[in-house]
């Protein structure tokens, strides 16, 4: 399901060059990260004085944000989470791992990414050196080279507690339902009936209909 960037030694981790002045050069994704670092993280704040006579004032320490969720771009669309997690293993600690598949409508270009939050930045780097470039391989044989970077949102979803529903079961108890409980069985005991009572009780309706309408016109005469 995946093959490695391996040398004799294990997998081979980004190789620096030198520059003519013979000082080693950060490979390509070393820098990416170090720039995306800078960018994240806010300047310091500059001291300033004022101007009504008074000394300098000290500037207000604003909190940084420290990174540590990951993405892994480019995967292979038919890429289920367990398979991720077989072929990342062994994962450093993280307390937020998901995968998202692709999107069908970006059609031909259809890769999986996932996220990972790690609780030790410094695993990162390690992490990064590993899987930055990995080769996936799909159940077709072709190959994902995967991209490893910074989370541009660094938030993780919060997992939420179902809440009990406190009805849940109390239907018996529910005066509305023993009313039509009552309604049904009285109904349901009506149509249980032989056809010869069905019969004896539309006949005597009937009379008490046709009684109730002669008393009327009987009073219409009178009137």
């Amino acid at each position: 399901m995946r093959s490695e960037k391996e040398g004799e030694g294990g997998p081979v981790l980004p190789v620096t060059t030198r520059g003519p002045s013979g000082k080693e050069k950060p490979s390509p994704t070393e820098s990416h990260f170090r720039r995306e670092s800078q960018r994240r993280e806010p300047e310091a704040p500059v001291a300033w004085s004022s101007g009504c006579g008074g000394g300098a004032v000290e500037p207000r320490e604003e909190k940084r944000t420290v990174l540590s969720k990951v993405v892994i771009r480019r995967l292979p669309p038919s890429l289920t989470k367990e398979q991720l997690e077989q072929q990342l293993h062994p994962l450093p600690a993280h307390d937020y791992f998901g995968l998202f598949t692709a999107d069908l409508s970006l059609y031909p270009h259809l890769y999986s990414r996932a996220y990972i939050n790690f609780r030790n930045p410094d695993d990162i780097l390690l992490f990064r050196d590993r899987f930055d470039g990995y080769i996936f391989i799909d159940s077709k044989g072709l190959e994902y080279p995967a991209v490893v970077e910074f989370a541009p949102f660094q938030k993780t979803a919060k997992k939420k507690l179902k809440k009990k529903d406190t009805q849940a079961g109390s239907i018996e108890d529910d005066p509305e339902y023993k009313k039509f409980l009552e309604t049904y069985c009285v109904e349901e005991e009506k149509t249980s009936a032989n056809p010869e009572t069905l019969l004896g009780d539309i006949e005597a309706k009937t009379r008490e209909l046709i009684a109730s309408q002669e008393i009327r016109k009987g009073r219409g005469v009178k009137h």
